[in-house]
């Protein structure tokens, strides 16, 4: 028998569900579906698609995002549903084609909400998609970025992309802006770096002079952290050694100056595409990173001669002849107390047999005073942080 769903999906388009490609709700779906692949999910049976018609035989008990695409026109079915879920405190989205006229794109009951712009540099709706996957918590809702650069050849576009970045409220890490003075500079980078969803490399003619440069990738790498590779223009030559990392290969058209010039910056339009692309990419390589934490943690447990179910929402489940059952949910990056509390909430949401369970992560990097207080946390609270390097033990004493 096939698991039922673990999520709900509403997606509402007045007036536009009947178009021949399916309007905006097929191309959300197709994104969603595709992502969910990439994080080792089943579509079919992991996520059910509601609309309009289908909201009635919602399951009460499962997860429900909503999008609402707004526009001129709206219908009264709609609305009414909208209402009811801002009545329930539910999760709506609304997605209009421009903020300059969204309280006339959407019904009243949602002009409280800060709603998403449709862009042309994203068609597959990747920001959205994104979204719905935080608010399902497949994906984590703090959106990290490390910018990796040679201040002297690119330090324009660094901080270009900063900003760009940091106006799609990505957490973007970039060594002149985030680190507070006084602290450590070394330290606080490489936990950064650790608890970062996404490396942004700027290959430059001698960007991999720069040591900083080159052990940023490096520990990249043995992070299995994505990587998104903006190659400077010909003559200069993609670096030998990153071909782990997605290139994209710019050219002079796409900088505003001569690309020689450190203080250039690109186009807007560029900015806009490479934003849509680490949307895309962060979640590839969110999915690398957990299957990362899995694997490791499922060849420690069976060492042990422990038995470990993958679930259908993509949690663990350790099962111990004595003890019963564990939850085990892994974790990318650094946990924090906001992550401990999902994880108390995931628990008790899947109930039975038990409500015991743990985040575990990969320590690599993480600044000692955050393990020292990931550690106290551990003595006060019933859901644990467990780091991956510290398995072994912990099952032998489970």
């Amino acid at each position: 028998m096939a698991p039922s769903p673990s999520y709900q999906v509403l997606l509402l388009e007045p007036g536009r569900q009947d178009l021949p490609d399916g309007g905006l709700s097929s191309r959300l779906r197709a994104t969603l579906e595709r992502h969910l692949v990439t994080l080792g999910l089943e579509p079919d049976s992991s996520l059910r698609v509601l609309d309009a018609a289908s909201f009635p035989s919602r399951d009460l008990f499962l997860p429900l995002a909503t999008v609402y695409f707004g526009g001129p026109r709206q219908d009264p079915a709609s609305t009414s549903i909208l209402e009811t879920l801002r009545a329930d405190g539910l999760f709506v989205l609304p997605v209009v084609p421009s903020l300059a006229q969204y309280r006339a794109s959407v019904p009243p009951v949602l002009s409280p909400i800060n709603g998403e712009a449709l862009s042309p540099a994203d068609p597959h709706l990747e920001h959205v998609a994104a979204r719905v996957l935080e608010e399902f918590r497949l994906l984590r809702s703090r959106r990290s970025v490390f910018i990796s650069y040679k201040r002297d050849e690119s330090h324009g576009v660094a901080l270009q992309l900063y900003q760009a970045l940091d106006a799609r409220s990505f957490d973007v890490f970039l060594d002149t802006h985030s680190i507070r003075r006084g602290e450590e500079f070394q330290p606080m980078l490489w936990d950064r770096l650790g608890d970062a969803d996404l490396l942004l490399l700027l290959d430059t003619p001698h960007a991999f002079t720069s040591r900083w440069v080159e052990q940023e990738v490096a520990r990249a790498h043995n992070l299995a952290l994505g990587m998104l590779q903006l190659v400077w223009p010909a003559p200069h030559q993609r670096t030998p050694g990153t071909e782990l990392a997605q290139p994209l290969l710019l050219q002079p058209s796409d900088f505003q100056g001569p690309p020689s010039d450190a203080s250039s910056t690109l186009v807007p339009s560029k900015v806009a595409e490479l934003v849509v692309q680490a949307e895309a990419a962060r979640a590839r390589s969110l999915a690398s990173r957990r299957t990362r934490v899995v694997t490791e943690f499922c060849r420690q447990a069976e060492a042990e001669h422990l038995e470990v179910v993958v679930q259908h929402t993509g949690h663990l489940e350790l099962r111990h002849p004595s003890h019963g059952f564990t939850h085990v949910f892994p974790l990318v990056g650094h946990p924090d107390s906001s992550s401990l509390q999902s994880l108390a909430e995931d628990c008790a949401r899947i109930g039975p047999p038990s409500p015991r369970g743990c985040l575990v992560y990969d320590p690599l990097g993480i600044w000692p005073g955050k393990d020292s207080h990931l550690r106290w946390l551990n003595d006060f609270l019933p859901a644990r942080s467990l780091p991956i390097t510290e398995v072994l033990p912990w099952l032998r004493a489970h």
